[in-house]
């Protein structure tokens, strides 16, 4: 009789361990089913973020591309510039001396002829 009471009390032990064994391999299965999903989820906003984040940078380098090309666009317009700036210096050095010199040149070669 004891022995049946203890061999009871065992495999009532036995019984709840199983129980609990099952319980938590239910509980372990539903949250791998879950950290799946959840990876699932986080690994597209990483994919979503990285081509985003190249589709940026590919932008920029556009946009820095387009920068380059306006300031060459710009210095060669500078050069030009200064050049016309330089040829306008020089005509002006021109026909002003051409402005103060031409009327005794005329009279010269006028009297000249004559």
């Amino acid at each position: 009789e004891e022995t049946g009471g203890i061999v009871a009390i065992v495999e009532m032990i036995k019984e709840d361990l199983q129980k609990e064994i099952k319980a938590a391999q239910k509980d372990d299965a539903a949250s791998q089913a879950q950290y799946e999903k959840e990876r699932g989820a986080l690994q597209d906003t990483l994919d979503a973020q990285l081509a985003l984040k190249l589709e940026k940078e590919k932008m920029l380098s556009e946009v820095e591309t387009k920068i380059a090309d306006t300031e060459a666009h710009k210095a060669a317009k500078t050069a030009d510039l200064a050049a016309e700036q330089d040829l306008k210096s020089s005509l002006v050095t021109d026909c002003t001396w051409v402005k103060t010199h031409f009327q005794s040149r005329r009279d010269k070669r006028k009297a000249e002829m004559d």
